[in-house]
């Protein structure tokens, strides 16, 4: 690697660094300001605010990684064109494609931490986050969750209308007997106490669709054995707080009861191709400036005074575009129109696709 080299990767580290934590600290107290009319009726501490933004940094961290990378990449081979220190090192006889490799390795080492920070850091801070949240907004209730379905091991399908997670209650309860693929008896509770094996109905009303009567009781303890627990819905609900790993697990648990989400199969995917995203905007950052210099001389061959505001609106604009496209997929991918496993891939390849080809257009 030569002096050169050397000098740009140590300038592409101070700026990504310098850029990446100044924009997560912004961020991070600009979400608190969003957020302040929610948490002032809880008559939150000084020290709720100054966590709330520290533990929401990591987070910030986590998706500013590509946009960083893009941006001051761009900054620094846009200098390096202006300056015209790789054409000279060309010119003497290096090829210029050889000479960025350690760039390249750098987008490669990025890409590797943010797939480390994202799956052990990340949902760790975030889970703390949503802790802290809970514990100030919930204090003196349960939480509630709603529009639960279960299902149980003898076939027994389950639905919550509210579940009470601190008291292990459920309201609005209905209960799906089923037996060889025949609906046999229905039980409509008002409450239910939710015991390890075993539920106690109060207040229901039992619908036996093959004698066709209809009881009341006030009370019924019918054993329920579970294949997935409540709880699992929740988990759900924060797929945030989650890695691939925790992630890949809860649809496991999901499969065995014989259910499907198609937001978690989407985010797997989604989880493991975000990690390419880093690379490939190393390589257009590297691209755009070197590769379509000519094509793009006005904007490149612009002074050093306004090359930062041009290098963050270019960056900007294209991170916009990225994450339309990018969201627009992933919605595909939700809603099942294009398969879960495949569809957060799309974006990813088509940028990836785009920034090989600038690379490969760098005359050599």
């Amino acid at each position: 690697m030569n002096i050169v080299c050397k000098s740009y990767i140590k300038e592409f580290l101070k700026t990504f660094l310098i850029l990446l934590f100044s924009m997560s600290l912004l961020l991070s107290i600009v979400g608190l300001i969003e957020k302040i009319d929610d948490f002032i009726p809880y008559k939150p501490s000084a020290t709720f605010f100054v966590e709330y933004a520290l533990y929401s940094i990591p987070r910030y961290i986590f998706y500013l990684i590509p946009f960083i990378t893009l941006v001051t990449s761009l900054f620094i081979f846009s200098v390096g064109v202006r300056s015209r220190e790789f054409l000279i090192l060309s010119v003497s006889g290096g090829k210029l494609r050889v000479i960025l490799k350690p760039f390249l390795i750098l987008g490669i080492v990025i890409s590797i931490f943010g797939f480390i920070f994202g799956e052990f850091i990340q949902p760790e801070f975030t889970k703390k986050l949503n802790i802290m949240v809970e514990k100030l907004t919930m204090k003196g209730k349960n939480s509630v969750q709603k529009d639960i379905f279960l299902r149980a091991k003898d076939g027994t399908v389950i639905k919550i209308g509210e579940y009470l997670a601190g008291q292990r209650k459920a309201k609005d309860v209905k209960a799906f007997i089923i037996k060889n693929n025949i609906l046999t008896k229905r039980i409509d509770a008002q409450e239910a106490e939710i015991k390890e094996n075993h539920w106690i109905f109060k207040n229901t009303l039992i619908y036996d669709f093959l004698s066709g009567k209809v009881e009341k009781s006030e009370s019924i303890d019918y054993p329920i054995n579970l294949k997935i627990s409540v709880a699992t819905f929740k988990d759900i609900k924060k797929i945030e707080e989650l890695g691939i790993l925790e992630l890949i697990q809860k649809r496991k648990e999901l499969k065995r009861a014989g259910l499907s989400n198609p937001k978690i199969d989407t985010d797997i995917s989604g989880r493991l191709s975000y990690n390419f995203v880093t690379f490939f905007m190393m390589v257009l950052g590297i691209s755009l400036p070197l590769g379509a210099h000519e094509k793009f001389s006005f904007i490149f061959s612009k002074t050093r005074g306004g090359s930062g505001i041009i290098t963050v609106g270019i960056g900007l604009i294209i991170t916009i575009v990225y994450w339309l496209v990018y969201s627009i997929f992933m919605f595909m991918g939700y809603s099942k129109i294009l398969p879960s496993f495949v569809s957060p891939w799309i974006t990813p390849l088509i940028f990836g696709f785009v920034s090989m080809k600038l690379f490969y257009a760098i005359k050599q």
